[in-house]
């Protein structure tokens, strides 16, 4: 088995992954609905999760990250896309149901991660906002440095006039003394 998971991989598979979505599709590991706990792995099994553009479809994203944190190995990496709340596409598909901002994951930043969970923890390694992922690409290496000087000000002022496509989070995964 791999030791990488794609979750929510949609049409999108990922070579060398295990691939899981809710619907059998070509390239399709694993079928299982994200909203049914537990995930079909043991504790400890992956050294890297993907999940991009999935968590906002989903009731409880406290729950999804204690369910990443448990079937991760200690020191994995977690990479999660979301989209932002400042543009127009996190709003324009009716089966979203949350919206996110940098600060997703701010009590895991300020290591006080006791507040999400007493067992799950992670590090943030990183987080970039992106101007845009569909079309117009070639703004974003323009558009991106700008965005990522500082996520504070772009959310308070710069997101207004230029809104901000998607966030995407680099966690490790901390478990004992890692």
């Amino acid at each position: 088995m791999a030791n990488s998971l794609h979750l929510g991989c949609g049409n999108d598979i990922k070579k060398g992954y295990v691939n899981l979505d809710i619907k059998k599709l070509p390239g399709v590991d694993v079928v299982h609905d994200l909203e049914k706990y537990p995930y079909p792995f043991k504790d400890n099994t992956f050294d890297v999760v993907e999940m991009h553009h999935v968590l906002e479809h989903l009731s409880n994203p406290l729950k999804v990250i204690e369910e990443i944190w448990r079937i991760s190995k200690p020191g994995a990496i977690v990479i999660i896309s979301v989209p932002h709340w400042s543009h127009f596409t996190a709003y324009s598909d009716l089966t979203h149901k949350n919206y996110f901002s940098s600060s997703l994951f701010i009590y895991y930043e300020n290591n006080n991660s006791k507040y999400y969970s007493n067992q799950v923890g992670f590090k943030v390694m990183g987080k970039k906002l992106t101007a845009t992922r569909i079309n117009y690409l070639w703004l974003n290496p323009i558009l991106n440095p700008i965005l990522n000087i500082s996520p504070l000000l772009t959310e308070l002022i710069l997101c207004k006039f230029l809104p901000v496509s998607q966030i995407v989070f680099k966690l490790k995964v901390i478990k004992n003394n890692n």
